[in-house]
């Protein structure tokens, strides 16, 4: 199964891949004088003790990333997390909106307002709505913050409501987008665009946990099919940060998921097309009976990279997981294919040349019309999901997309897909047609999605409200490889178009 995993996300790259090797084969484009354009934004963490019960606590991580959208206004996406008390497996993701009030040089209060779905760990999310008011007290020195949060965390259709006064902090960053027209062209700069990263890959390959670790029923947990995605960004040559989540897409522990940063350290072995090196990662991960306890996890691996053309590559890696509060503790190994997208600045001093992608951003919101659950009925269920395109013609596009339950008893359902689309050219009236090919794993909330492995076919229309921003509409297909899960969806999506400059 694991094999089939790994050929059917092969497969969906495939019509990315192809023409990627063909630009990287074809004469840049000579550079022009574009003006790049830059936005505020910042990365946002929280730490919270929620209330659960009257006897129960759970340790409640946050993480957002914001673009100030208007002055003193900032949005984007953002993902909640349990890493403390026995809820492991809790996972929750949305938007976030913020405001950014300066009382003095060294002072600021930001109050805000998170809209999310998801759950897990058995908590009472009911639906899976989750809101999250909150007001922020921060001291700002030298483009980072730090302060105390006062909040409430309410799933409206379940049975948590708590207060709290937690802690946050965040840091300043610049994030650089051209005109989206602009794609294809080339230009001259010192900065990397959109978030920064270096490369993106999909691994894909299995967990094999060690003897005597039990899942929360008791049984064994045994060889488990893996599916997920990981993000770098090198600060120069050999180290690099990153990030990555993932979830099981074989097996019986459908429903488990996990999110971690990660840091890494990489050289070159025979050549600059040969690679090695190390990651060590820690972050959170649950759901699918594993025993992680609160949702802790820590990773360690290495891996082998191969440079096939300037901008795809091939790698294996393998290395430990476990989680420090449960008894998860499993050897994995992956097979990786990615993409090049940058590289460390040579010079802050000097520009480089830089090919302008297209990239979109969309909040995805979606209806998967009578879901197969695992107790035989069928019940839709709805969606809010975060997607990130980029460009690799005019026509072709990478996608990577998380999506988490809102409503219909489903709370702890979850969707990570990776895969390709192609898309048409205007045919008038901003309007244009596409076509996305996904795989990925699904599971939680009692959804007969058996192993988590899925694809997806998404037919959709593109209507450009401006040059920026679009709305979408498709419907389509899910099917679960092994499971009853085979729905018709149909989703809606706001969609945000820029140009991102990359070496």
């Amino acid at each position: 199964m694991v094999k089939n995993t790994l050929s059917l996300l092969s497969i969906a790259l495939i019509p990315a891949l192809a023409p990627a090797v063909a630009m990287a084969e074809s004469e840049p484009t000579p550079p022009l004088n574009y003006a790049q354009q830059s936005v505020a934004s910042m990365v946002k963490f929280s730490l919270e003790s929620v209330k659960m019960s009257s006897n129960e606590r759970m340790g409640l991580l946050g993480g957002n990333y914001l673009l100030e959208v208007q002055q003193d206004l900032f949005l984007g996406p953002a993902v909640y997390s349990s890493v403390t008390g026995k809820r492991g497996g809790l996972y929750v993701g949305g938007i976030e909106a913020s405001l950014r009030k300066t009382v003095s040089p060294s002072l600021s209060i930001e109050p805000g307002m998170y809209i999310g779905g998801g759950g897990g760990g058995s908590a009472g999310v009911g639906g899976g709505l989750m809101l999250r008011p909150h007001l922020d007290l921060m001291l700002r020195n030298k483009g980072s913050s730090f302060g105390l949060s006062i909040s409430q965390v309410r799933f409206p259709s379940g049975h948590i409501t708590s207060n709290q006064i937690g802690l946050v902090a965040s840091l300043d960053e610049t994030f650089i987008y051209t005109q989206p027209e602009l794609a294809g062209q080339s230009m001259l700069s010192s900065e990397r665009g959109g978030l920064g990263f270096d490369r993106i890959m999909i691994n894909g390959g299995s967990y094999q946990p060690r003897s005597g670790t039990t899942k929360l029923d008791g049984s064994t947990a045994g060889k488990i099919g893996y599916a997920g995605f990981r993000a770098d960004h090198f600060l120069h040559e050999h180290v690099f940060w990153g990030l990555e989540g993932g979830a099981f897409a074989h097996g019986s522990s459908d429903g488990y998921a996990e999110v971690l940063g990660a840091v890494g350290i990489e050289y070159p072995l025979i050549s600059n097309k040969f690679k090695v090196g190390a990651i060590a990662a820690l972050g959170t991960g649950g759901g699918g009976r594993i025993n992680v306890g609160g949702g802790a996890l820590v990773k360690g691996s290495v891996y082998a990279q191969w440079q096939i053309t300037d901008q795809v590559f091939i790698g294996l890696e393998g290395g430990m997981a476990n989680s420090p509060n449960g008894n998860f503790r499993s050897r994995y190994e992956l097979v990786q294919i990615g993409m090049k997208l940058d590289s460390a600045n040579k010079s802050s001093h000097s520009d480089d040349l830089r090919q302008i992608n297209g990239a979109e951003w969309a909040l995805d919101g979606a209806d998967y019309l009578k879901a197969a659950r695992k107790s035989g009925a069928k019940e839709s269920l709805q969606t809010i999901g975060f997607v990130m395109n980029r460009d690799i013609t005019s026509s072709t596009y990478l996608t990577a997309q998380a999506h988490s339950a809102l409503r219909g008893n489903a709370g702890g359902f979850s969707i990570g897909l990776v895969g390709a689309g192609i898309r048409s050219p205007e045919i008038g009236h901003g309007i244009s047609f596409g076509l996305e090919g996904l795989i990925g794993a699904a599971g939680g909330g009692g959804v007969d999605s058996q192993g988590g492995a899925v694809v997806q076919a998404i037919p959709y229309a593109n209507f450009a409200l401006n040059k920026h921003i679009g709305l979408r509409l498709g419907v389509g297909r899910i099917h679960s490889l092994k499971g009853e899960f085979n729905s018709n969806v149909a989703n809606a999506a706001l969609v945000v178009k820029f140009g991102l400059p990359s070496r």
